[in-house]
């Protein structure tokens, strides 16, 4: 329908607020671009903020844009689009973020091997999984109660998000 065109560099991840209504990019041009759905405008672009925007996702409920960059997650208000928190912890890129669907956990892989689990309202790392590779998919279950991290090496690892217990590992 439409052709999103205004980052000067790849686009590393998308994603699509829940009412439909707007299209979030990270891009390795170190910047956040905010996009009309409907019409593909570019709305707002964020700069400054990272040296790389290898993440991007949205809360549940549209308030938050949640950015995976180099070391850190920082969480900004959708509205205003003011950075709200910093999320220290990693030591290398984060190359994956998702936020579970009852908007309680922030799930975040980088490129060393590991994932951490973030209390949302805390902002309080939970648990650190590690890993063998770097995880290059992480998907939370629609019960908020696993995650799966799939890896360069094609395995894929399923974890009880609360314990932080591995529960089956899969290999091609």
């Amino acid at each position: 329908l439409n052709s999103l065109k205004g980052h000067s560099s790849y686009v590393f991840s998308i994603a699509i607020s829940p009412d439909g209504k707007y299209i979030v990019s990270g891009s390795d041009d170190e910047t956040i671009k905010i996009w009309d759905f409907k019409t593909g405008e570019c709305l707002n672009t964020l700069e400054g903020h990272s040296n790389l925007a290898s993440s991007v996702t949205i809360s549940p409920d549209g308030k938050y844009i949640v950015l995976g960059s180099y070391e850190d997650i920082k969480i900004f208000d959708f509205t205003n689009l003011e950075c709200i928190k910093i999320l220290k912890g990693h030591n290398r890129t984060v190359n994956s973020i998702k936020i579970s669907s009852d908007g309680k956990y922030i799930v975040s892989g980088n490129r060393n091997g590991t994932i951490k689990i973030w209390d949302f309202n805390s902002k309080e790392c939970l648990n650190t999984l590690e890993k063998s590779s770097f995880p290059t998919l992480s998907e939370i279950s629609p019960n908020g109660q696993y995650l799966v991290s799939v890896d360069d090496e094609q395995t894929a690892k399923i974890w009880d998000l609360y314990s932080g217990k591995c529960v089956n590992t899969l290999e091609k």
